[in-house]
């Protein structure tokens, strides 16, 4: 016994990926018994819904961005630029089967590959010998867990898909309360956090009326562009 923990959290890599597969043990031992959904496994990963502020760019005509530190205006190269990482990402989730497979199992999965992978390569490396430097062996690791995490999610989508999972449901945002996470006045576009289901999601926001809403307000979502990447909020009156 003593000589499996000591593998398990021996060298430094061993002990990062054992605490992450731990904390995902628990985590699913919670989902259990707390009788979760497959909805429930998304996590707000959806393709279509554009509820991350992080993968949605805003067209270089509504205006500039305020991050809250620093105002960035966004020009015809950058967009392109910006366009075409996305592109990559997207590519990227696709290949994972995100939106096929709840993300809960396709992360799941890539945290276990990995931690196997892990096992096995330490204890055919002598990556105990690196210090603390060890832990830059993870990088190709993550590298080839990703590369397994595809093939293996790809028969889940299969039986997702015969089970007609459709992934998680889309999610109406007008009325929603949130905290602003920028400032924004005019056509300035920022950031808005919002809570589903205990899950935060950030938006990209407009002030609706144009006035400055400033970060840390409390803010009401009032409206929404036609493609759905901006949304028009006002500040929620407290009394």
């Amino acid at each position: 016994m003593s000589d499996i923990l000591h593998t398990l959290f021996n060298p430094l890599p061993n002990a990062v990926m054992t605490v992450l597969v731990g904390v995902l043990a628990l985590y699913w031992l919670y989902v259990m018994l707390g009788g979760a959904g497959f909805g429930d496994l998304d996590l707000g990963v959806d393709f279509d819904a554009g509820v991350d502020a992080g993968a949605e760019i805003p067209d270089v005509h509504t205006g500039d961005i305020d991050t809250g530190d620093t105002d960035a205006d966004t020009d015809a190269d950058g967009h392109v630029h910006e366009a075409k990482t996305e592109s990559v990402f997207v590519k990227f989730l696709h290949y994972l089967n995100v939106g096929k497979v709840p993300f809960m199992l396709v992360l799941s999965t890539f945290k276990f590959l990995s931690w196997i992978c892990t096992l096995i390569t330490t204890k055919f490396l002598l990556v105990d010998t690196w210090g603390w430097k060890s832990i830059l062996i993870l990088i190709p690791i993550f590298a080839v867990g990703i590369l397994l995490t595809g093939y293996a999610t790809t028969p889940m989508a299969r039986f997702f898909k015969q089970i007609g999972y459709q992934g998680e449901e889309e999610i109406d945002f007008l009325g929603r309360s949130g905290k602003m996470r920028s400032t924004i006045k005019g056509d300035k576009i920022g950031f808005a956090e919002f809570m589903v289901e205990r899950n935060p999601m950030k938006l990209n926001v407009k002030s609706h009326t144009g006035e400055e809403i400033a970060y840390g307000d409390q803010v009401m979502v009032t409206d929404e562009s036609d493609d759905r990447k901006i949304y028009f909020v006002t500040k929620e009156i407290t009394l």
